[in-house]
Order: C-alpha cells, then structure tokens, then sequence
C-alpha cells in the first residue's frame, strides 16, 4: 500500500516537476535574449543619433562655407571696385601732368624707370606711358595679316575671306566690292555723311567693327568653348582684344605684342611664338638684328615682315592698381592723341610757333 502511494505522487508530481526543470532551464536563455534585444535598441539608437549629428553637422558646415564664400565673393567686389578707382585716378592725375606740367609737384609720387607709382592708403597704382604699337591696327593690316587674325580666332574659312573684304571695302573710297565683300548696297540703307555705311574711310575706333557685314558678337567679344566632351572650357579671345586703330603701322612691336597678337601673325607657329616669348622674357630685343640674330627661324620667315622693334609715339597712359592684402588689381587704360597746334606770338611782325597739343580721347577697362 505504501509503495503504491509513492507510485501515485511519483507519478503525479512528474510533469510539474519536470516543467519547473524546464521553466528553470528558459529563465538564463530569456533574461539572455532580453539582454540582447536591450543592447540591440540602444546600439539602433545610439547610431540613429549619430546619423542626425552628422547631418546637423553637414548642414552647419554648408551653411558656413556658404556664409565665407559671400563674404570673401562681398570682400573681392569691394577690393576689385577700390582698385579700379585708384587705377582711374591716378592715370587721371598722370594724364593732367602730361597737359599742364607740373601738376606733380610736391606730392608723393615717386619714379622708377620709366613708371610712376601712386601710394594710396591700401595699396598703390603704377602708371607708364605705352603706344599702340603691339596691336593690329586694322586700318593699315594687309589681308594677309587679317586673314591669319581671324584664322587664329578659329573663324571658319569662308567668314573669314568675307570679314577680310569686308574691313577692306570699309576702308577703301569706292563702292565696288570685293568678291566676298560688302558695299553701301549690301548694307540695306543710303545715310549720307558719318552715318553712311560703310564709311569708305579708316575706322575710328575699334568698335565699329561691330558694324561691319559678317561681323559677330561672338567674333568680336570672344567666346567659351567646351573641350574633352564637356569636362573642361577654353576661352577663344575676341578681335577687340587684338587690335587699335591707332598705330598708323602694318606691324606690331615684338616687344609690346601680346602672345595673342603674335599667334595672329601670317606663318606664324607654337613652336616660333615659343621662341620670341622665351627670348623676350629674358631680354628685350634692341633692334631687328637682335631679332634675328636671337631667334634665327625669322630669318627666312613672312613672320618678320610683321615684326618690329619700334614703339612709335606713346598715345595711352596705363595704371595698374593692387589693393592690399588681397593683392587684387585693376587696370585702366586712358588714349589720347598728339595734335600739333600753331601758337602765334606776334601779329605784327608775324611770329608763330608750333605746338603739341595733348587731347583726351577715350577710356579702356
């Protein structure tokens, strides 16, 4: 009977008990995993923040290259205005010497070969005297020269042969055109005097190119081209910058030529334009033998036909300004022309002498 009893609650506690076992073995891996998916949350969490951090942090750092970009594009326009008036005034004080000497005197301005610099409270301006002999004056170039200018411009051969004969017949007295020119019929209007186009006279600022058949803005200003499918730009120079009107000479000085001026001269090539430039920056050239002798591939070249040493009479005043610390400049230039002039001392006998008078002409920035 005992053993029957024993049996029985053997028998009847062997479920409980084994699941208490069980419940005793889950509690450890529940309190585990309950860890676990604790740590998990908190890590989600802690990465969540540093996600918002960075973002706050990129935008705070955006906002701020924006506000210094602002600042130093505000501080940039102020120096570039600031220096092109100190460039201004002190080529209009220089040129106001040039017509009443001694205007000058007293002030501050000093003189190094040739220059003179202007102080100012935040930098200063250097003036000379130049001419226009490094440019090519468009009423004395041949075809030639101007062909080869608007070849190195990148003008397409048949605008080109039109730009040519059309300069050409604007300059000639008569009304007959050249093959790919252009005459008062083309031009759709007969004005009489100054606005008669074309003017059958030289031109008498570079300007009036613009007015010229076949002419572009883009020809004359320059233009942006994209190279290498888009990823970069180059930047094509306009006719303006390579030309006056005021030279009187089918050449250019190889001394005050622009790299763009000579690259625009008939048969020239990179590896010639290297050349002069290369021995222009070491020294000037004295004459036309120094020229030849220094760069010895002119010799037998058409190049030298449009090269010379001689500047001509100065008629534009330059001032170049630098703004400090920022080392920003400006440059101005200021043309004027020589007129002799006849001064009579006496009537009676009658007494003259003449004169040069210096007139204003026209600013360049």
């Amino acid at each position: 009977m005992e053993k029957r009893k024993r049996r029985y609650s053997s028998r009847c506690a062997g479920p409980d008990r084994r699941r208490r076992v069980r419940r005793s073995y889950d509690e450890p891996a529940m309190s585990v995993l309950y860890t676990n998916l604790r740590g998990a949350s908190r890590g989600a969490v802690l990465i969540t923040v540093l996600w918002i951090v960075l973002l706050i942090a990129f935008i705070a750092f955006s906002l701020a290259a924006d506000a210094r970009t602002e600042v130093l594009s505000a501080r940039d326009s102020l120096d570039s205005k600031q220096a092109f008036l100190m460039a201004k005034t002190a080529a209009d004080v220089f040129f106001q010497n040039m017509q009443t000497p001694g205007t000058l005197r007293g002030d501050t301005v000093r003189e190094e070969h040739g220059i003179y610099i202007f102080p100012f409270d935040r930098g200063e301006a250097r003036v000379h005297l130049d001419s226009d002999a490094g440019f090519i004056d468009i009423n004395a170039a041949d075809d030639k020269l101007l062909a080869s200018m608007f070849d190195s411009l990148g003008v397409d051969e048949l605008t080109r042969n039109q730009l040519v004969d059309s300069i050409l017949d604007w300059r000639d007295v008569d009304d007959i055109p050249r093959l790919n020119g252009a005459e008062v019929d083309d031009y759709g209007q007969v004005l009489p005097g100054a606005r008669r186009l074309p003017r059958n006279a030289g031109f008498q600022t570079v300007d009036e190119l613009l007015l010229v058949k076949h002419m572009t803005p883009q020809i004359f200003y320059g233009r942006v081209e994209a190279i290498a499918r888009a990823t970069a730009y180059r930047r094509i120079r306009g006719v303006r910058e390579l030309v006056t009107v005021r030279s009187g000479r089918g050449d250019v000085n190889v001394n005050q030529a622009s790299e763009g001026a000579l690259a625009a001269l008939p048969k020239m090539n990179d590896d010639l334009l290297a050349k002069i430039l290369a021995e222009r920056a070491e020294k000037r050239f004295a004459d036309g033998q120094d020229l030849i002798g220094r760069v010895r591939e002119l010799q037998d070249s058409e190049t030298l036909h449009y090269l010379t040493t001689d500047s001509g009479a100065a008629t534009t005043v330059v001032s170049v300004a630098t703004v400090q610390p920022s080392g920003t400049s400006r440059t101005v230039r200021l043309d004027f022309s020589r007129q002799r002039k006849m001064n009579i001392l006496s009537r009676d006998p009658f007494l003259f002498r003449y004169v040069e008078e210096i007139r204003f002409q026209t600013w360049r920035y």
